[in-house]
């Protein structure tokens, strides 16, 4: 499967899901409706024997006390529903909420444990060769076993948590293959189905929660015959809501072991090296601890984890032997028998050498080590429009380098909040000296003198970076931005939007990194569904504008601006299609041209880059400004793509 037919295939199951839930959630209110209509029906009489009520006794209780049933029944679906839905709200942050409740401490750029530094390391490469944005990262340190999860309800706020276990036993190499594991769930959208599934299973889980309690509280009275019937009551609601868990998870784990054999697979396509994934799932087999988790909450995020983290009956992970002989057909057990002698032998076997941090890069370093990765890459719509959701090898391989070519200073900054924002802003400014200071003066009515003086000392360290390399560089700092108060994210962005209109005209990196920049921002984000229903006919005068746009940035004058116009549009619409009009204000109207363009379905998104990517290729050549347009739109679109290099010459760096 490709990127579309996995979001596609996640979609699928988050309907089904949904639909078995709600199902179970029904099953459950009229089985406990039952339960307490026959506990209060048994209670009513006719003592003057004028009346005949119904039997059996539920009939009796809904006959007499219409109204009291009705609203049990609405109170019990009440109390699933509405905790189902603030288990949710409490989800809306992102990934970083799952990782701190089950005690997760974030790993910051700088940290003393060489071990965490090795693990920021691979997480930084893989999303600069994913092109999704940096997520946060956290690690379990009271736990032992080797696992690892991520959450989030997009890549704009995932988070990555790996235990203490796998950081101490896994070598570089088999982390990587975990982490690209982890990758692989952001990439095909199973992370917003599990964080989904969290909240739907709080929901029968809460019934459960409330009998216990009231069971441990009846036991306190005195009242025999009102207790009785409390404590059945009470039973019921923890003998009902486990039936009801129980479909569900049945469900929940067959969902989740074809995800996970899924991101085994996709794991594997972005390192191509098997035997990374394949030595860390042996070391769970060999080690004492296995993958277990120690947390009570293990049971509630027991399908997002790596590995099992806990026992159950239904597993939501394929046995650890089939995948192992998934990655290596020939695989001889005894070779998690020789692990665990190895283990017992040397206690720190599996730690990897420490990564030394970089040191700080010359700017004719820097120069040469981007040069060296900068390999020219011919604008074929098929070459680039297949990268799509499918990072490579050489994306790792070109992310480790310009990683280790970032100066020291300039890669901290990506991590703390308040350099990032000053960095970010510092990498708008203007190089001419009458526009930049248009921008400062705009700054001023949001930030002090001396943050104003940061943001223009930050524009030479944001100057060092080629062009064609600042998107996917700046997302690196989105997990610190997040991490601003709300009103410090709100401040940025009007800050950001004064910043951008100061000098009367609108760049396309201006555009690109706002648009990016505001939808990661938005606290609304976690609510938002990645795809939609809309099919290209609906948002005709939308593609009108997007490919417009992008046409006038490749082109040399208006003739070829309209070639690369119909090359692409019509490959979306064959036989109707709006006229070649580019807008003369095209950065609003190109916003809300995206913003409905996300909700189109994800096989009507796969034809859309691959249309778009066919007007960039009509001249043979990748300019800098369409490579960050391109990349804005995948963004917005959350249809993540790998840095493109296209041939430009880095003097030409802005």
């Amino acid at each position: 499967m490709n990127f579309y037919e996995r979001q596609s295939a996640a979609r699928r199951s988050t309907r089904r899901l949904l639909v078995a839930f709600i199902l179970s959630m029904l099953a459950v209110t009229a089985a406990l409706s039952l339960v307490i209509f026959s506990v209060l029906g048994a209670t009513i009489g006719d003592p003057l024997g004028v009346v005949t009520l119904p039997d059996p006794a539920p009939l009796r209780f809904m006959a007499a006390s219409p109204g009291a049933a009705i609203v049990i029944v609405l109170l019990i679906a009440a109390v699933m529903f509405g905790a189902s839905l603030y288990k949710t709200m409490t989800l809306r942050a992102g990934g970083s909420v799952v990782a701190t409740s089950l005690g997760g401490t974030r790993v910051e750029r700088g940290v003393a444990d060489p071990l965490q530094q090795r693990l920021l390391n691979i997480v930084e490469e893989m999303s600069i060769a994913a092109g999704v944005p940096m997520p946060e990262i956290f690690v379990l340190v009271d736990e032992p076993g080797i696992n690892a999860f991520a959450a989030g309800h997009t890549p704009a706020n995932a988070a990555i948590a790996v235990t203490q276990g796998a950081l101490e036993r896994l070598r570089r190499d088999e982390l990587q293959g975990v982490i690209a594991h982890e990758f692989s769930h952001i990439l095909n959208g199973d992370m917003q189905l599990n964080i989904r599934m969290l909240g739907w299973l709080f929901g029968l889980l809460a019934l459960v929660i409330v009998g216990r309690t009231v069971l441990r509280v009846s036991h306190r009275s005195r009242n025999g015959k009102s207790t009785a019937a409390i404590l059945v009551v009470a039973l019921a609601l923890v003998v009902v809501g486990q039936i009801g868990l129980l479909f569900a998870r049945i469900l929940q784990a067959a969902v989740s072991r074809q995800r996970e054999r899924l991101a085994d697979a996709s794991a594997v396509q972005f390192t191509r090296d098997t035997q990374g994934l394949k030595q860390a799932l042996v070391k769970i087999g060999a080690s004492s601890a296995g993958a277990r988790l120690a947390t009570p909450a293990a049971e509630e995020v027991a399908h997002m984890l790596f590995a099992p983290g806990l026992s159950r009956m239904f597993a939501t992970h394929p046995p650890l032997i089939e995948r192992i002989r998934a990655l290596d057909p020939g695989f001889d057990p005894a070779e998690i028998e020789r692990a665990r002698m190895e283990f017992a032998t040397a206690r720190d076997a599996g730690t990897a050498a420490v990564e030394k941090p970089a040191a700080p890069a010359a700017a004719s370093a820097l120069a040469g080590a981007v040069a060296s990765i900068a390999a020219p890459v011919a604008a074929r719509a098929e070459l680039i429009a297949d990268q799509v959701g499918d990072p490579q090898t050489v994306h790792i391989e070109r992310a480790d380098e310009l990683r280790h070519a970032l100066p020291i200073d300039l890669a901290r900054s990506l991590t703390l909040p308040i350099e990032a924002q000053t960095l970010l802003l510092g990498m708008l400014l203007d190089s001419d000296a009458g526009r930049r200071g248009a921008q400062l003066h705009a700054l001023a009515g949001h930030f002090d003198d001396g943050a104003i003086a940061a943001i223009a000392a930050a524009a030479a360290a944001g100057a060092r970076l080629p062009a064609f390399m600042r998107l996917p560089v700046i997302t690196l700092a989105f997990p610190a931005l997040r991490r601003l108060p709300r009103t410090a994210r709100e401040r940025l962005q009007h800050a950001l939007h004064d910043l951008i209109m100061a000098d009367g005209s609108i760049s396309v990196f201006e555009f690109s990194l706002s648009t990016v920049l505001q939808l990661t921002l938005a606290d609304e984000l976690g609510a938002t569904v990645p795809h939609g229903r809309l099919r290209l006919g609906d948002v005709s005068g939308d593609l009108a504008v997007l490919f417009a746009v992008l046409a006038e940035q490749g082109a040399s004058n208006r003739d070829d601006a309209r070639r690369a116009y119909e090359a692409g549009i019509a490959r979306l619409l064959p036989r109707q299609r709006p006229p070649f009009q580019p807008p003369r204000n095209w950065p609003p109207l190109a916003e809300q041209a995206l913003l409905r363009l996300r909700r189109l379905d994800p096989f009507a998104k796969e034809m859309l880059i691959e249309a778009l990517v066919l007007t960039i290729a009509h001249d043979d050549t990748l300019s800098v400004a369409e490579a960050e347009l391109l990349r804005a739109i995948c963004l917005t679109l959350q249809c993540p793509l790998p840095p493109l290099l296209p041939r430009v010459s880095l003097a030409g760096a802005r």
